[in-house]
């Protein structure tokens, strides 16, 4: 009687897992899970379609969830939650909406394009917030040792590009850094 139960319920997940299956209409929609730094878990799907995402190495790793730069806004703003705050204007380049979202230590930018919210970035204020090595707080030197020599630098901080992305690093009159941005490039 114990093996028959126990045949009827692979049977029954068996069943299950086919139907779920069925839903997913792409062929080549992926995740990937991999382990990071301080035993997160990274989370990077790929859901396939036509389209070609962004592509670049400076994303914002938060809570395990990669949030990179360019891509659609509303399930990074369902994983993240209710915003602390969030405002809504015209966009400054006459097209679309510029939306904000607050989150604790930092603000997630976004903007619509042809009918679609897509998240322009992410800018962190917070010092205990770790991007990729460095934290508000360090020194633009202690970024050019974790990154290297700069696309762009000045007084008020350093730029690194890669592909579609930007790494941002702000930074006050004596180098210290006050935020780190991750953005679209503009080019």
């Amino acid at each position: 009687m114990k093996k028959i139960k126990l045949v009827a319920l692979a049977l029954g997940l068996c069943a299950a897992v086919s139907l779920f299956a069925g839903c997913n209409n792409t062929s080549d929609e992926s995740a990937v899970v991999s382990r990071i730094d301080g035993g997160q878990t990274k989370i990077t799907v790929n859901n396939g379609g036509s389209k070609s995402g962004p592509a670049g190495a400076y994303s914002f790793l938060y809570k395990g969830y990669e949030i990179m730069p360019g891509t659609p806004a509303a399930p990074v703003v369902q994983m993240l939650g209710e915003p602390l705050d969030s405002f809504e204007g015209a966009s400054c380049a006459g097209q679309g909406l510029d939306i904000i979202y607050s989150y604790p230590g930092f603000k997630l930018y976004a903007y619509q394009e042809d009918g679609e919210e897509l998240v322009d970035g992410i800018e962190i204020e917070d010092p205990l917030i770790d991007c990729k090595g460095i934290h508000v707080g360090q020194t633009v030197t202690d970024a050019k040792a974790v990154f290297g020599t700069p696309d762009q630098e000045d007084d008020y901080g350093v730029i690194y590009r890669s592909e579609d992305t930007v790494l941002q690093i702000n930074s006050n009159e004596v180098g210290e850094i006050i935020s780190i941005m991750f953005r679209r490039s503009d080019d």
